[in-house]
């Protein structure tokens, strides 16, 4: 998994790559805890270059919706994840957004 992150005056986007599983999600968590505690902006999660996502990164997410309720954005998920969250029953609860541009800070 590979994650980079950038600062705006809207909030925090944090993109995420590649294979997302038990063993990688750690600097996503990190990542979001740290963004929990860093003020009051808005966190963009753009997941649109996950090849791979286990049960890991819904955990993740869910623990971060914990911490920073409606200022998590999850930006154009891409298949692995969506199929997560609908096989879940999650779908409906996270912030969905085609894209970093349409999740509104």
């Amino acid at each position: 998994m590979s994650l980079a992150s950038h600062c705006s005056p809207r909030g925090l986007l944090l993109a995420v790559s590649g294979e997302v599983d038990m063993e990688s999600v750690e600097p996503l968590r990190l990542a979001l805890a740290g963004a929990a505690n860093d003020g009051d902006r808005t966190v963009v999660v753009d997941l649109s270059a996950v090849v791979f996502a286990d049960a890991a990164i819904i955990n993740a997410l869910l623990r971060a919706r914990l911490s920073l309720g409606s200022r998590l954005r999850i930006a154009a998920p891409s298949w692995p994840v969506l199929r997560l969250l609908r096989i879940l029953g999650l779908d409906h609860a996270f912030a969905l957004h085609a894209g970093p541009q349409e999740a509104p800070p």
